[in-house]
């Protein structure tokens, strides 16, 4: 259950990424989708779920349109460190956070340094150490996207399809297990999941759902506290339906 304490609202690194999701999300519109565990949670709600708040944010973004978000990113105090964005944040004895600049977070102790960080994955490199994706062009071609709370938010099938792909990383660890608990929050939501969108991600670059099978069976009394505390049915049979359903659809 510690991935649950760590990932609940009382974490105020939780409060501040929803906050700047928020607003990064809305005064970039045009140029970022939302997806990851935010977009997760976004959908979840509008499809009469629930799901875990995320620590990270991420977005996906084309390259056109670099120059736009990093001098919007840069301006509202994001430090780009690699390939990501970091706020830093001084917690105080109360609990509260307190924004510092990178040179003040080199002299806090580790103990009470805090980081938020905003990822994006673009559909081209815009430097050797930023991330590409293979979906990102034709979510904003085809527009797989809804508008929620004022940002574009990644549909499902883009979400799911993009949590299907880390397969290929395998050193994650927790956050593999959080991905788990958002691939299962949306496979088995109360609306019908549109398999034509997977069919032309999927087109884009494969993913085996194998994989998914395997780690859900090895983790399914994770997956069913998860649910109790997220206050949502855990349906075993209802999910590993739906995941063989949409194997058997990519093979046509």
């Amino acid at each position: 259950m510690e991935e649950i304490a760590v990932r609940s609202w009382v974490n105020p690194i939780i409060r501040e990424s929803y906050d700047w999701m928020l607003k990064v999300g809305r005064e970039l519109k045009e140029e970022l989708v939302l997806v990851g565990g935010w977009a997760t949670y976004f959908q979840a709600q509008k499809l009469g779920s629930r799901a875990l708040p995320s620590l990270d944010i991420d977005f996906v973004a084309l390259k056109e349109n670099f120059r736009t978000i990093e001098k919007h990113l840069l301006a509202n105090n994001f430090t780009p460190v690699g390939f990501r964005y970091i706020k830093y944040y001084h917690e105080t004895l109360d609990g509260g956070l307190k924004e510092i600049c990178f040179e003040e977070s080199k002299r806090i102790p580790p103990y009470e340094l805090r980081e938020l960080f905003l990822d994006i994955l673009w559909d081209e490199k815009i430097s050797p150490m930023s991330f590409t994706h293979p979906y990102v062009k034709v979510i904003f071609e085809k527009e797989l996207y809804d508008e929620i709370e004022g940002l574009r938010v990644a549909l499902p099938e883009v979400i799911l399809s993009m949590k299907f792909l880390i397969e290929k990383n395998k050193y994650r660890g927790q956050k593999q297990l959080k991905d788990l608990v958002d691939i299962y929050v949306l496979a088995v939501s109360p609306e019908e999941l549109d398999f034509e969108v997977f069919k032309l991600l999927y087109s884009k670059e494969k993913f085996n759902l194998n994989w998914v099978v395997q780690y859900f069976k090895e983790n399914e009394e994770f997956l069913a506290s998860v649910a109790r505390e997220l206050g949502i049915v855990f349906d075993r049979e209802e999910f590993l339906f739906i995941i063989n359903e949409l194997k058997e659809s990519l093979k046509g």
